[in-house]
């Protein structure tokens, strides 16, 4: 039996379906291995992973197209951009978005836990202070709060503050493993020493918790991970009862949720600690990550790591993200790129130019310049308003005007080719739950026409169709708005897709 490679990840066909139905990926970070990695579907089937190093990586924070990561000296604040994606040099047309190192914030080593974006705000959870703070340009960190219990701002870890429960723009609950005010003195009962507070009157709803993390107010109802128990948990915050939700397997942590799903990181429990030995989960804990189905409280899938992580800290739902990629702070990479109003560039690195390994080869592309290597990526289930927003300029009036009437699927799919890292030309079409599917626009800008960009582009369109099953592909476009020579010439050379002018 071979041994597990690096970073080796057993998911079932379950978990990749169900992240793919949600139309997400997952960031989760795991401060042992010192990585944030992504895990998203792949064929259906399957996941991919893509580790990148933050070293000591722990509480992560999501906002539309923002991540922040608190690292071991630092919190990186990184930005995702879908056309820089496009031309990304090392895999050109592969990724749906990447995201780039913007801000470093340097804090030193504060043991930040959770993160949120609140308003204008980085809020974080500094632990070392035992403190909220927020993370800024002006100093290591500025503090806005401390439990009542605390008498003093110093290093000293009190009460290991971990996490918080916010709700509509507001901190509402937090938790800590114990209410004490002496040099880590939550050591001393950790086992049942946890506790969930009211913020900001800090007081105690719920105590004797076992190393309570992840707070999270989900519609109304207020979730808890009862760590070191392996328990998710549902607080009744009017009372101090709780009730068992399901029993995890492992040591609890990281926490978040997309419709009626939340995603659990479950991290091994230390077995030479004398302190675990005796738990439940000592014989079963694991590192990986539960997706639990909240309205049945079932478990409807498992991804479990074989090798290099053991421990996880936080897990973060990327919506819309089927396939993203992330570039750490110590990735030469980055620095080629260039995002500004809504454009994006790559420059060339003198040193070694890179070399698209993506050259389309076959008979359609025979009139493109040999220099003029083409890139085709497929993006998936893109909202309307976004498709405007990336490729306005490249729609053709058929579709400009049945997104205006709200005439299309919410979710539309694209095949973009890229000439030199620039995007050229694109299809946009719908799959139907029929299992067949509408072609809304086919566009090559004028300066790459007559050189079988649009038959390379249906190509590829073709070959999706079929590893999906779908057999009959229909195109209709008005007179006015296509050159009906070119329309003829295309329908010829397919056998399911049916392009057709409108009389």
């Amino acid at each position: 039996m071979n041994a597990p490679a690096p970073f080796e990840l057993e998911c079932p066909p379950q978990f990749a379906e169900l992240l793919d139905n949600l139309n997400v990926s997952l960031a989760v970070s795991t401060y042992q291995a010192g990585k944030v990695v992504l895990i998203s579907p792949y064929d259906k089937d399957k996941t991919i992973q893509l580790p990148r190093t933050f070293p000591n990586a722990m509480g992560m924070a999501v906002r539309g197209n923002s991540l922040a990561v608190a690292s071991k000296y630092s919190v990186e604040v990184l930005e995702a951009s879908e056309k820089l994606a496009i031309g990304y040099p090392a895999k050109p047309g592969v990724y749906d978005c990447i995201y780039m190192p913007r801000t470093t914030y340097h804090t030193s080593s504060l043991m930040l836990h959770d993160m949120a974006f609140i308003n204008d705000n980085l809020v974080a959870v500094n632990t070392l202070f035992s403190a909220l703070s927020y993370i800024d340009s002006r100093q290591s960190f500025t503090p806005f709060w401390q439990p009542p219990f605390i008498s003093e701002l110093m290093p000293e870890d009190r009460c290991h503050l971990n996490g918080m429960a916010i709700d509509n723009n507001e901190i509402k609950y937090l938790t800590a493993l114990g209410s004490v005010n002496t040099v880590q003195g939550w050591r001393d009962n950790k086992m049942s020493g946890g506790i969930l507070m009211e913020y900001p009157s800090g007081k105690i709803i719920v105590d004797s918790l076992a190393m309570p993390h992840s707070p999270r107010l989900y519609d109304g109802k207020l979730y808890v991970l009862n760590s070191a128990q392996g328990e998710l948990i549902v607080v009744n915050p009017e009372n101090g009862t709780y009730e068992v939700i399901v029993k995890l397997g492992g040591f609890a942590r990281g926490m978040d949720r997309i419709g009626d799903y939340v995603f659990i990181g479950v991290s091994k429990l230390r077995h030479n600690n004398e302190t675990f030995a005796s738990l439940p989960i000592a014989k079963t804990s694991f590192a990986g990550i539960l997706a639990v189905h909240l309205p049945t409280r079932t478990i409807v899938a498992r991804a479990e790591y074989k090798m290099s992580v053991e421990e996880i800290y936080d897990v973060k739902v990327l919506p819309g993200k089927l396939r993203p990629n992330i570039l750490s702070p110590d990735m030469e990479i980055h620095k080629q790129a260039i995002a500004v109003n809504g454009l994006a560039f790559w420059s060339e690195v003198e040193e070694k130019k890179t070399e698209s390994t993506h050259v389309v080869n076959n008979e359609s592309a025979h009139n493109i310049p040999e220099q003029e290597a083409i890139q085709l990526q497929v993006m998936k289930k893109i909202a309307p308003k976004k498709l405007i927003e990336l490729f306005g300029n490249m729609l053709c009036k058929d579709l400009s005007d049945a997104i205006k009437n709200n005439q299309t699927s919410e979710n539309l799919n694209l095949v973009v080719a890229s000439v030199k890292m620039n995007p050229v030309a694109l299809i946009v079409f719908e799959a139907k739950a029929s299992k067949t599917a509408r072609i809304w626009s086919v566009f090559v800008n004028s300066e790459q026409r007559r050189k079988g960009l649009a038959a390379i582009l249906l190509l590829k369109l073709q070959d999706l169709l079929l590893q999906n099953d779908i057999l009959y592909t229909e195109a209709v476009f008005s007179r006015n708005n296509v050159d009906e020579n070119i329309v003829h010439k295309l329908s010829a050379k397919f056998t399911n897709i049916n392009l057709q002018i409108e009389e």
